[in-house]
């Protein structure tokens, strides 16, 4: 087929039209949307799904690249090789806050929190070993400021830019100590006529924070709390929990605002839910929850990290930490909690929040805003309702081809708006919409057009049973005596082809299909008396030799009528109940040993079908009256078949005749001759 053969099939418009098909359309992109708001967790689950593979895209587009602030301090193995195992003592981390502070970090967020008293204060030791050794210890000559490690990480926190951590809890079971001392400072803007409602917010019920030494000497602090979403992966983080009606910060968030000495952060609302929040003229996108869809740069090692050995040692020159934003962890095999997100399966715990400061400080955010959920519902509509149109007024090839393009325009789209705006719109029900409603219409379409075809085949085969019974009621009308005789022969004919069909030799010819097409052309067996003259096809009397002859012939004439009819329709008739009509017409008289007609043929070469007609024919021809003979009994019929097995009729057809020669009488009994 050539290329403009090829157009023209793709462009040609359906036969029919199907207008209840495009309405089931429109009812499956109703039922689609209900799902897309309502969106059951297998659902939720592909949201994510493609969400991570979109953000995955976008970020390997970037390569991953961190501008370099923050920057990540991090307690590892090499430190404690050279400092000893963890916790340390809190004056050596007093010292490591100290040094940062002097190379000039603009804040430090810790993340970690010490809710319990340093036992390594030289203060704590005397005690313990005084009161478990009953020996007194000489601490003379020892500051009393270096007795308390403790004292001294609280005097470093309280002379710099640091920002503490703590655990809210949410549930009445978990254990609780303290309460956080840093509440945000918010002004809230609404819209006119609407009040911010906090009880979208996570509402913490009490709060692990440090010892209140530490807790109260910090300038700041902030939570670390994270919530995976139900699939377990980490997508999303709060900057902002509620605990006893006011505002808490996250880490990431406390430590930004320290950093850029905001003293004031502006709330704004939608609908009374939080919409974002505004940091000096950055405003960050958030969700009802204070959740921010987290922009992940990498795996994490594309921040700037530096041993916290080598800051306590010196080593470190002043301009890699000044000015920046320091997140300070511990990474050691045990220490760190780690977090599984869209790009990596483990993610340290401080390497998430200095995404967030990240975040921030480049003002680049994700985030899906409410009129997201409405274009959304939009293009369900719009790809649902284009998909039911094509599938109803379009040919299938074309209609798939195009929703295939649309589906692709569909997953770049999104694509591109992830990464060039920051905004993730869901493909997902879209593209379900398109493949849901191509299949299931598709489906409909055609279940509807092969139901037709089923009713014009069905007309068919009844047209073709009615042909039958005019052929044989042609021969009828030029013999009378034919008319029972056709009808028997079709039943005979079925319950022999039955029998036969269970021996192995004949099984694969004799199936369910070939016997109905015998049934239906078993009245063609005798078409050819038609060219018969009435003076001897009506003969009382036995037939002359040269009658004879002339009668014989009526099986040619049987098969040239058979022969012309294939000539005509051609192709259109193979292996339909002409080919079995033929067969029949022409040898259903060959005899077994050869001595039949109209060719001799002997033993297997005569024709399957032949062989069954002629036992079907002979029978009904012995026990019904004829003018030239009278009738046989069944038990005649029956003895005078078995004496010429071998000679007339196949020795294996007879076997079975004799089987089911019962069946034969009821079917002579039941069809008489009128």
């Amino acid at each position: 087929m050539d290329s403009m053969a090829v157009r023209k099939a793709l462009l040609a418009k359906p036969e029919k039209v199907y207008w209840w098909i495009f309405l089931a359309g429109v009812c499956v992109t109703i039922l689609l949307a209900i799902l897309d708001i309502y969106k059951p967790d297998f659902f939720r689950l592909l949201d994510f799904k493609i969400y991570d593979t979109q953000l995955r895209s976008s970020i390997l587009s970037q390569n991953g690249q961190s501008a370099g602030n923050p920057v990540i301090v991090d307690i590892d193995e090499k430190s404690l090789a050279e400092f000893g195992q963890w916790p340390w003592p809190r004056y050596r981390l007093g010292l490591l806050l100290r040094k940062l502070e002097e190379l000039g970090a603009s804040s430090v967020g810790m993340d970690m929190f010490f809710p319990e008293a340093d036992r390594t204060s030289l203060a704590v030791v005397k005690r313990d070993f005084e009161r478990e050794f009953k020996l007194r210890v000489n601490m003379e000559g020892v500051p009393p400021v270096m007795m308390d490690n403790d004292r001294i990480l609280a005097d470093v926190l309280s002379k710099g830019p640091f920002v503490l951590a703590y655990n809210f809890v949410f549930s009445d079971k978990d254990k609780v100590s303290g309460s956080p001392s840093h509440p945000i400072n918010a002004a809230i803007m609404t819209l006119p006529g609407q009040a911010f409602d906090t009880g979208t917010l996570f509402r913490a019920k009490g709060a692990v924070c440090s010892i209140e030494k530490l807790n109260r000497s910090a300038p700041s602090s902030g939570f670390f709390n994270v919530v995976p979403d139900f699939d377990g992966v980490l997508r999303r983080a709060p900057l902002l929990i509620e605990y006893k009606n006011r505002l808490y910060p996250s880490l990431s968030l406390a430590t930004a605002i320290q950093a850029l000495g905001i003293k004031q952060v502006l709330l704004k609302t939608a609908r009374g839910g939080l919409e974002s929040i505004v940091l000096d003229g950055t405003t960050i996108p958030v969700d009802a929850k204070a959740n921010l869809l987290i922009r992940f740069n990498g795996t994490g090692r594309a921040f700037n990290y530096i041993s916290a050995r080598d800051i306590l040692l010196d080593l470190v020159p002043r301009e890699r930490i000044k000015g920046k934003i320091v997140l300070m962890g511990t990474s050691a095999a045990g220490l760190e909690e780690y977090r599984t997100t869209p790009l990596v399966t483990v993610l340290p715990g401080t390497a998430i929040h200095a995404t967030i400061v990240s975040n921030i400080l480049e003002n680049k955010f994700l985030s899906k805003p409410d009129w997201v959920i409405g274009l959304e519902l939009l293009l369900v509509f719009v790809f649902g309702v284009l998909s039911a149109f094509l599938v109803s007024w379009t040919r299938s090839v074309l209609s798939l081809c195009i929703m295939i393009v649309c589906a692709v325009v569909l997953w770049f789209s999104a694509g591109w708006t992830l990464e060039t705006r920051g905004i993730f719109v869901s493909p997902l029900f879209p593209i379900i919409a398109l493949g849901t409603n191509f299949s299931f219409l598709t489906f409909l379409k055609y279940r509807h057009e092969e139901q037709e075809l089923m009713a014009r085949n069905n007309e068919l085969v009844v047209m073709q049973n009615f042909t039958i019974q005019c052929l044989a009621a042609l021969t009828e009308t030029r013999d009378s005596e034919t008319g029972g005789h056709i009808l028997r022969c079709q039943h005979y004919v079925r319950l022999l082809s039955k029998g036969m069909a269970r021996l192995p030799q004949f099984s694969k010819i004799l199936n369910e299909e070939t016997i109905d097409l015998l049934y239906k052309s078993a009245p063609l067996h005798d078409i050819g008396k038609v060219g018969i003259p009435d003076s001897i096809l009506l003969k009382p009397d036995r037939l002359t030799e040269d009658e004879y002859m002339e009668m014989k012939k009526h099986t040619v004439y049987g098969r040239e009528a058979i022969i012309r009819a294939e000539q005509i329709y051609g192709n259109e008739v193979n292996d339909s109940f002409l080919q079995f009509g033929k067969e029949m017409a022409y040898s259903h008289h060959e005899k077994w040993d050869g001595s039949g007609y109209p060719e001799g043929l002997t033993g297997e070469n005569i024709p399957v079908f032949a062989r069954i007609m002629a036992i079907a024919d002979v029978y009904d021809a012995l026990i019904c009256k004829r003018r030239y003979k009278p009738s046989f009994s069944h038990e005649e019929a029956v003895a005078i078949i078995t004496q010429s097995k071998g000679t007339h009729f196949d020795p294996v057809a007879v076997e079975v005749f004799l089987e089911v020669n019962d069946e034969f009488r009821k079917i002579a009994l039941q069809f008489p001759d009128e």
